[in-house]
């Protein structure tokens, strides 16, 4: 189950975040707020879009070009297993403390796809 989560001050001065587009970087934001303890939610775009973004109409056709845009920065890192795709944000625990971490149901990235 989603948590509260936190933002670092120096995110939006961050070169890393100053290249993503300002839809990206939303969309970054938002899915920190859907990541489970260990930073790894499903990564269906259709999915994202209609839980993240649920008054906007258009999400859909514009989420797999700003997930695109974020893998490609290595903000997120996208898998698949049996079939069923998913996300991890990159970094979680470097810029998220958890305390008492529940088990995940999201199975986590193979190390190769980590790499």
């Amino acid at each position: 189950m989603p948590r509260i989560r936190t933002i670092k001050p120096e995110f939006p001065q961050s070169e890393s975040v100053g290249r993503l587009s300002r839809e990206a970087r939303l969309l970054f934001v938002l899915l920190l707020t859907g990541a489970d303890d260990f930073g790894r939610l499903r990564a269906a775009p259709v999915l994202i879009a209609r839980q993240l973004y649920p008054y906007d109409d258009d999400a859909p056709q514009l989420v797999p070009a700003w997930l695109d845009e974020l893998e490609r920065n290595s903000f997120i890192r996208r898998y698949e297993i049996d079939g069923s795709r998913y996300l991890e944000i990159c970094g979680w625990a470097k810029h998220q403390r958890v305390d008492n971490a529940g088990k995940s149901s999201i199975p986590a990235p193979s190390e190769e796809v980590r790499r």
